[in-house]
């Protein structure tokens, strides 16, 4: 199910599911119809996992917590309702798995929430997606064939991630790769000597 989620290939889906059978705790901004969320819960049946998924829109969220709530996996997923900006700070614990579908603009302030709350386990990561914004994120000049309604919309975001990739690749406490798998995902890790000990700057 882990596949369907993100654009990964079988190998890398197989890989991130014995990644998630491992480890426990997910960490999920931009909740949408909660399809990624109920991907985690059946990667982490092993760990019985908590997913803690936030999203701004409360009408999306009633909608999913219905459906979570009749498929039986509200035992384990958190909704969180409001700007992620506001509710990552009341965010408490480490996470294992952290991903990104939320605001393209607002990703280095979630970011830098979550490295200086220590909410990435030492050795967890963290996975964002739509980092090519259709291959905009790399100039206005490319995708000509993406459908002109949709033009503006990924032209803008494209520029927002031009900035915000060079912005990950600058933090000097993580590391970072992008994976060039269909819309793109970046993977995030905290760099050799990160993090800190919890109470201390970084």
């Amino acid at each position: 199910m882990l596949q369907s989620v993100l654009p990964f290939t079988p190998d890398l889906a197989k890989k991130v599911s014995e990644y998630c059978e491992k480890h426990s705790e997910v960490l999920e901004i931009g909740t949408f119809t909660g399809f990624s969320a109920l991907a985690w819960y059946e990667g982490t049946k092993a760990t019985e996992a908590e997913i803690v998924t936030l999203d701004i829109q409360s009408e999306i969220l009633k909608t999913t917590s219905t459906l979570f709530k009749e498929l039986g996996v509200d035992d384990r997923i958190t909704l969180v309702e409001g700007p992620a900006a506001t509710t990552l700070p009341m965010i408490d614990g480490e996470f294992d798995l952290i991903f990104f579908d939320a605001d393209k603009e607002n990703q280095k302030l979630y970011l830098n929430l979550i490295l200086e709350q220590r909410l990435l386990s030492p050795k967890g990561v963290i996975f964002v997606d739509n980092v090519l914004a259709r291959g905009l994120a790399v100039g206005s000049g490319f995708n000509p064939f993406l459908e002109q309604r949709w033009r503006s919309f990924w032209e803008t975001a494209g520029e927002t991630m031009r900035t915000v990739n060079r912005d990950f690749v600058e933090d000097s406490r993580v590391d970072t790769m992008m994976l060039p798998l269909f819309d793109g995902v970046t993977q995030i890790k905290w760099k050799e000597g990160f993090p800190a000990e919890r109470g201390s700057s970084l």
